[in-house]
């Protein structure tokens, strides 16, 4: 569960550690079984009992990306005349590029700064030729902000294109590598070379301001005419006419917005480190003069790149040195653990003061349907029950949103309808709907509440804040969180004289010989209706659910691997009931991945077992217990 701040954490044996709840429809059942002479009264309750066992601890799940971010600037054709930096670069792709969970993405900079791969994202399988071409490469000047720049804009876009549950388990490696410092350096106001800073007019070089052939005062779509040889545009991305560029500040602020990233998209780990290369005989070359090779300089800004960065400072000090195997690239190897569980009968609605059927599941019981003129079971006017005027949105979405222009009766309120009734992972709100309320069809939990969308949303809570779980909407004592576990209505407080019957969960943890973890899970006290009155192949059908939802051991923005398990039974008027005892028996096998759950195959058909033939008349069996 979400602390007040985030997100719960993902352990979880206490009452009211997680829930989750993904439904969807399964096939409607059989045959009635025969109503049984002799006066045989059943109860209207049913127990879930069972085994259900943790996912095997694996690093698939949890990727690595690794961007190397490497000068190219004219200094390395006297600092690292072997191209050592290509190979170090090479060496680590080719370690890592049997390992699906380990992706690459390069940036080579110098005045000009290239990506690999040009677009998209990070890679398990990099173009070795092309990094190793542009690598060894030793031409114009060391821009480290535009190359810092090209980073974020790298990371941020994968950040985007993953969903949220993959950003939560990612893990970001830069190694930022240099033999000097930033070149040009520009400054918007005259401030002496001594500190660093020179100019707009001229850029350091050492402890001496020289004019250079870039004057940052001319703003980029001049440089073609003011400059001879003309400067491309594609130089020094980042540079803007008359302001500081490439200083210290700059320079740490680029690397605090990478970092930054983390917090913001609920990212599982960035970190930035830095490796400086200084070789003192290279640098005494009389062929090194020029680029003023400054140990310093570099070593104290890059150590400071790297506390900004939460990482680690490495300093070569000859290019035969250069090694970058010694970073941990390893993928997370989590130890998985319960997060969250829930049972739902989704054809019973406690209203706050009494329990109502919903024959079709739409989250409206039949009586306000019939109320309100809309679908109850199917018939030639209504081939989808849940979806009234067939426009694609359910009923109970379009009832709760009529202010925004949708109407459960009429297939042109909205406009537009519905482009997939699909629901992608399985959360009982169709993906359509998630388009309109924002949250994300790729996850069943989009806040990370251990509360699946759809049974928020029926709920009347809110998918996308994480807190409102642990408020208290109906103002009576009970969590949110506690009453949808209980199966009781969050929004209305019972009166004195409707006293719910509330589910009750027992877990037990079990590790097997094989050493594989399992639970042992009981949950008594689910109510069944009366079902489908008026019709054949719908009465008495009952439809729970039970959610499943597992985490790494305490990665509490973790979003949890989510599995659910379906049954069908039977309850009529206490007369009929399937099965007769009231328990029904899960396997660790019954548990599907949200995302696969399959609503026409998933779910065990129970409605038609018949009577022992040694059941007695005239008494009611138990169900299971208290």
């Amino acid at each position: 569960m979400p602390s007040p701040s985030k997100r719960a954490p993902t352990s979880l044996l206490s009452t009211a550690t997680g829930l989750l709840a993904i439904v969807l429809s399964c096939t409607d059942s059989g045959l009635e079984p025969s109503r049984t002479a002799g006066g045989l009264v059943f109860d209207n309750e049913l127990r879930l009992t069972g085994e259900v066992c943790l996912s095997p601890d694996t690093d698939a799940v949890f990727p690595v990306k690794v961007l190397f971010v490497v000068d190219t600037s004219d200094s390395m054709s006297v600092t690292d005349r072997s191209m050592n930096r290509a190979k170090a670069v090479r060496a680590v792709l080719q370690r890592y590029q049997d390992n699906p969970a380990v992706l690459f993405g390069v940036i080579a900079f110098d005045s000009q700064v290239d990506r690999f791969p040009p677009q998209g994202g990070f890679t398990n399988a990099p173009d070795l030729a092309a990094i190793d071409s542009r690598i060894s490469q030793a031409d114009r000047l060391t821009d480290y902000q535009g190359a810092l720049g090209a980073a974020y804009q790298m990371i941020s876009e994968d950040i985007v294109a993953s969903s949220p549950a993959e950003r939560a388990r990612s893990k970001y490696i830069i190694v930022f590598f240099s033999d000097g410092t930033p070149d040009p350096q520009c400054s918007a106001s005259p401030t002496p070379c001594g500190t660093g800073q020179c100019p707009a007019h001229q850029h350091c070089r050492a402890t001496v301001c020289q004019d250079d052939y870039l004057v940052c005062t001319v703003p980029r779509e001049d440089w073609s005419t003011a400059f001879n040889p003309p400067i491309p545009v594609t130089m020094y991305p980042d540079l803007g006419k008359g302001a500081d560029y490439n200083l210290t500040p700059q320079i740490l602020r680029a690397v605090d917005d990478i970092i930054g990233l983390q917090d913001f998209y609920h990212v599982g780990e960035i970190r930035l480190h830095t490796a400086f290369l200084y070789d003192p005989e290279a640098a005494s070359d009389p062929l090194a003069v020029p680029f003023g090779l400054d140990r310093d300089g570099g070593v104290a800004l890059m150590t400071s790149m790297a506390e900004h960065g939460l990482g680690t400072f490495t300093e070569f000090d000859s290019a035969s040195q250069i090694d970058f195997l010694s970073i941990n690239y390893t993928p997370y190897v989590e130890e998985n653990a319960l997060a969250g569980l829930l049972a739902t009968n989704l054809s019973v609605i406690d209203t706050g003061d009494s329990l109502k059927a919903d024959t079709d599941r739409d989250g409206l019981s039949d009586e306000d349907e019939q109320a309100g003129l809309t679908c109850v079971g199917a018939g030639p006017t209504c081939s989808d029950p849940a979806d009234s005027d067939g426009d694609g949105y359910t009923d109970l979405f379009e009832n709760r949103n009529r202010a925004s222009g949708f109407d459960p009766l009429d297939p042109k309120k909205p406009l537009t309808p519905c482009a997939s009734k699909s629901d992608s992972d399985g959360d009982l709100l169709r993906d359509c709907e998630e388009l309109f309320l924002g949250t994300d069809p790729r996850l069943p939990d989009s806040d990370g509440d251990r509360i699946p969308d759809g049974l928020e949303f029926r709920a009347g809570m809110n998918p996308l804040d994480a807190n409102d779980a642990f408020g208290d909407m109906d103002s009576d004592g009970d969590r949110n969180l506690d009453e949808l576990m209980a199966h009781t209505n969050p929004n209305v407080a019972p009166p004195p004289s409707y006293q719910p019957t509330r589910y009750l969960y027992d877990i037990t943890p079990v590790t097997k010989d094989t050493g594989q973890r399992c639970y042992d899970l009981d949950v008594r006290h689910i109510k069944l209706l009366t079902t489908g009155k008026g019709t054949d192949s719908r009465l008495g059908v009952n439809r729970v659910l039970f959610y499943f939802d597992e985490a790494p051991v305490g990665r509490v923005l973790d979003y949890g691997s989510i599995r659910v398990a379906c049954v069908d039974v039977r309850y009529v008027d206490g007369a009929v009931k399937s099965p007769w005892d009231g328990v029904v028996a899960l396997t660790n096998a019954d548990f599907i991945a949200a995302a696969r759950f399959d609503q026409a195959t998933n779910c065990k058909d129970l409605t038609s077992i018949p009577l022992p033939v040694d059941a007695g008349a005239g008494a009611a069996p138990a169900n299971g217990g208290p």
